[in-house]
């Protein structure tokens, strides 16, 4: 019921809201214009922290084929099944990508939040979510298994759902004592209300999605960091 509650409150405040109206705090539009302001001069330090949470993601991966083609080489020269082999590393190489993805996230939203926080970027952030890795872990499962279960009724209840725990990373980043279900429960209480504006935000940087795919992918550079940025900003202002 509560997912019905969920969906009858937001569909009321569509036909209340406009793009960028708020609840309570700055509208989406301020949000991005202090997003702005946060990366003037530290526009070069946001597109860094892409790229290394980008290329710490892509090393897991990386590592993993490299992984499974010297196991199938050395397999297959010593007679051994190599089809087994290169199976069991593949599979161990997506558990290691599982157990960290939490720590990943984590880390990047830390790294966005210090930076609309204080208009300062330190690459250590995007480490953070390694200090606390098991309450990284714990919420990404958590919050992972619950979007997955209320997709198994539906793809809105399941969108709603996403929505409403969108901020557990960040939660998690701000606050090393908090544990995966209080973000959790912080999330929650968050978002009541906020969904649909985050989702307005979200709509916001669709046509800069469009514009970034015409330049070959290279765009997402900026956009994603300043996406980043706003949604830290929108965390600050709801939390």
């Amino acid at each position: 019921m509560s997912g019905l509650s969920d969906m009858i409150s937001e569909s009321g405040q569509l036909k209340a809201s406009k793009l960028g109206d708020s609840i309570g705090g700055g509208t989406n539009k301020e949000l991005m214009a202090e997003a702005r302001m946060a990366l003037s001069g530290n526009w070069g330090m946001g597109v860094a922290g892409y790229v290394l949470y980008f290329i710490l993601v892509m090393s897991v991966g990386l590592f993993a084929c490299s992984a499974v083609f010297f196991v199938t080489a050395v397999s297959a020269a010593s007679g051994a099944n190599a089809k087994l082999a290169a199976d069991a590393v593949s599979t161990g190489a997506q558990v290691v990508q599982f157990l960290l993805s939490g720590a990943f996230v984590v880390g990047f939203c830390s790294y966005f939040l210090v930076l609309a926080q204080s208009g300062e970027a330190r690459l250590e952030c995007l480490f953070t979510g390694f200090k606390r890795f098991w309450r990284s872990f714990g919420v990404y499962v958590l919050s992972t298994l619950f979007v997955f279960l209320w997709m198994l009724l539906l793809i809105i209840p399941g969108i709603i759902a996403a929505f409403r725990y969108a901020m557990v990373y960040f939660i998690i980043a701000d606050d090393a004592d908090v544990g995966p279900l209080e973000a959790i429960r912080q999330s929650k209480m968050m978002m009541t209300g906020n969904k649909w504006k985050f989702f307005c935000l979200h709509w916001r940087f669709f046509g800069w999605w469009v514009l970034c795919l015409f330049t070959g992918g290279i765009g997402f550079l900026w956009l994603v960091p300043y996406m980043q940025t706003t949604f830290a900003k929108f965390y600050e202002d709801v939390k």
